[in-house]
């Protein structure tokens, strides 16, 4: 079987044009063999189709059963001349000769002396059509005698005599026959090189319409192989192809994806500090709580600064919703005290209750033992933004009426929590605003190793960050 499925692969390698060199070159060979043994067999064939088929389907003449009956029987009513000048002889003896039929010859020699003394020639070959046609080519072409000759001594009235008879009937078999084995052969090796030529060409039938599959946009159908020659090597690079183009489009459906994403993202992380920046720069347009004016400058700074990092950070924050960064590529993971976290929850509870919002916060001073010693690797950017999505989403849907907390505690993990109350409007209808935000706070803290649990207790909605933390 190994040596079996090599051969094939060896042909299967071969080039079409050698093939059907090969091909001609063979069938060419069986066929000229094939007509050589039929034509060898002819006269088995003639007498067979002689022996088997009834007169009326008979297509040529054949000898009458009871001829060499009659022959011997007329032969004593006659006298066979004593040379063949003897008119008178010759002529009493020709009604003898009546027994032949238009395809038969009989020519009367002495016995002993082996002299010809009278015949008769065969009607048929008087004709000028279509008898003497097929005589013509048949005895012409063919390198034997195409009439069979039977020779015998026949006693007549006035002695023995050598009686030959010619028959003529199988010229009407010969020329058929002939263009029969002909046709057939040639029928048998055009069907072949046909037959080979038709399957490239639907195999090349089938890549036109995988061609045409392709540019109407379906490029899910795999090309069909089609061997190793020229043709299966097309149908491979064509697959391949398919391949590649679909894996570009689907590509290129990603990165717009991505791209909207990006877009929707980067504006929900926009509005939080902006809102912020906004409020606390409508109060000191207000000149209300003078003595916290250098303080809300500051903050206001320091937002700009975050916007700033932001914007400098585009490009980086598109790689949210890209492979690469899910391999921890282009992350600036850094080790950011615990105090920093503490510091960014009370800015924002700051400007909640700024607001009109009320807080309730439960994690203590930042400068306590417990949490001055504990670092987090994070991105400290991307901390920025999941505190900037969950608050902004605060400022959206959470009800004023009810206290939002923030609590923090400091185990073998840090643990932040915020939990509001959602305002009745929103408990129904969650916008695609709010979806968003929290997709970025779960991917973003995916890629800082971090986890992210949101949860709604009744009308409370519950967030839940989880970061690990360095000795």
């Amino acid at each position: 079987m190994t040596r079996l499925h090599s051969i094939k692969e060896r042909i299967s390698h071969i080039k079409i044009r050698t093939k059907l060199f090969l091909l001609i070159l063979v069938t060419g060979s069986l066929c000229l063999s094939l007509f050589r043994f039929l034509w060898h067999n002819k006269w088995s064939v003639y007498y067979g189709l002689a022996e088997r088929l009834p007169s009326s389907l008979r297509f040529f003449p054949m000898p009458k059963d009871d001829f060499w009956t009659k022959l011997i029987e007329e032969a004593k009513k006659y006298d066979v001349p004593d040379f063949e000048d003897d008119e008178d002889a010759v002529n009493a003896i020709q009604p003898y000769f009546s027994l032949a039929d238009d395809y038969t010859g009989i020519s009367i020699y002495g016995l002993e002396d082996g002299l010809y003394r009278a015949s008769c020639f065969p009607e048929a070959m008087l004709w000028s059509e279509p008898f003497n046609t097929f005589f013509q080519l048949t005895y012409r072409w063919i390198d034997e005698d195409v009439n069979q000759n039977h020779e015998r001594a026949i006693k007549f009235k006035n002695g023995y005599a050598s009686v030959l008879v010619s028959f003529y009937h199988s010229s009407f078999f010969i020329v058929p026959y002939a263009v029969f084995c002909m046709f057939l052969c040639i029928f048998l090796f055009l069907f072949v090189i046909l037959f080979f030529v038709g399957k490239k060409i639907k195999t090349i039938a089938r890549l036109e319409h995988a061609i045409l599959q392709m540019s109407s946009g379906d490029l899910t159908t795999p090309v069909q192989s089609a061997g190793c020659d020229e043709i299966g090597i097309l149908a491979i690079e064509l697959d391949s192809l398919r391949s590649a183009l679909r894996e570009n489009f689907l590509h290129e459906q990603e990165v717009h994806k991505s791209n909207q994403e990006l877009i929707a993202a980067l504006s929900h992380d926009l509005r939080t500090p902006l809102t912020i920046l906004k409020g606390y720069l409508e109060i000191l347009n207000l000149n209300r709580n003078p003595d916290m004016q250098t303080e809300y400058i500051s903050r206001c700074i320091a937002k700009t600064d975050d916007l700033k990092e932001m914007t400098d950070r585009m490009f980086e924050y598109a790689l949210v919703f890209d492979e690469a960064e899910e391999s921890g590529e282009n992350l600036s993971l850094v080790s950011l005290p615990v105090s920093f976290f503490l510091n960014d929850l009370q800015e924002h509870s700051d400007f909640l209750r700024l607001a009109g919002f009320t807080t309730d916060l439960q994690f203590p001073d930042s400068n306590a033992s417990i949490f001055s010693s504990a670092a987090v690797t994070a991105d400290e950017t991307m901390v920025k933004r999941v505190l900037n999505n969950l608050f902004s989403n605060i400022m959206k849907y959470a009800d004023k009426k009810e206290a939002v907390s923030l609590s923090a505690s400091l185990d073998q993990f840090l643990i932040v929590s915020i939990k509001n109350k959602v305002k009745e409007s929103n408990l129904s209808n969650q916008t695609e605003s709010t979806q968003i935000g929290l997709k970025s706070v779960r991917k973003m803290m995916d890629h800082m190793n971090g986890t992210v649990d949101f949860q709604m207790e009744e009308t409370f909605f519950v967030a839940q960050l989880q970061f690990g933390v360095r000795g």
